[in-house]
């Protein structure tokens, strides 16, 4: 199994996680439930809600458009079968719902015909990842966790920075 193929399903659980805890949340605030941990509906206890559960009790209770419902639903049964399919070699193998999840992605999010299939289905299960995230947390008015990019953080202009060393040098030919 190639490391991009156990990027995208770790990256895929760590989202779920995400996406469940703060369904979790949210749904335990409407009910007005005190601790969250201690709940026998979200807590930690076999008899607590399961993943899919909900999914479906936020697509219940949120206004979702049929497209969102759609990314959302598709999120969940990618998910599901990345739990049921963990064996499997590639990403292609993993999708086996009669659903064709794969080929929702990738009408959902076109890509050039020159990248090879496999690719096309990662890079797609990338951008369902981000915008599911994306409307869990703008519906659940939660704070969406962003990984910003290392050269966000240094943002060098280089055309002052060569008049500057310009000046510096005129010091040290002295």
């Amino acid at each position: 199994m190639e490391n991009c193929e156990v990027k995208i399903r770790n990256e895929f659980f760590i989202s779920a996680l995400f996406v469940e805890n703060t369904i979790s949340t949210f749904l335990s605030e409407k009910l007005e439930l005190q601790e969250l941990v201690n709940s026998n509906s979200f807590g930690n206890t076999s008899y607590a809600l399961k993943f899919d559960q909900k999914i479906e009790l936020l697509l219940e209770t949120a206004n979702f458009s049929i497209i969102d419902k759609s990314k959302i639903s598709v999120f969940r049964e990618i998910h599901n079968e990345f739990v049921l399919n963990k064996d499997k070699c590639s990403i292609e193998e993993c999708f086996t719902s009669e659903d064709s999840n794969d080929d929702f992605l990738l009408i959902l999010y076109p890509q050039s015909e020159f990248i090879p299939r496999e690719e096309k289905i990662i890079n797609a299960c990338y951008q369902l990842i981000g915008e599911v995230s994306e409307l869990i947390s703008n519906t659940t008015n939660k704070p969406e966790v962003k990984m910003k990019r290392r050269s966000s953080f240094l943002r060098i202009d280089t055309s002052s920075l060569s008049k500057l060393t310009f000046l510096f040098s005129f010091l040290f030919l002295r």
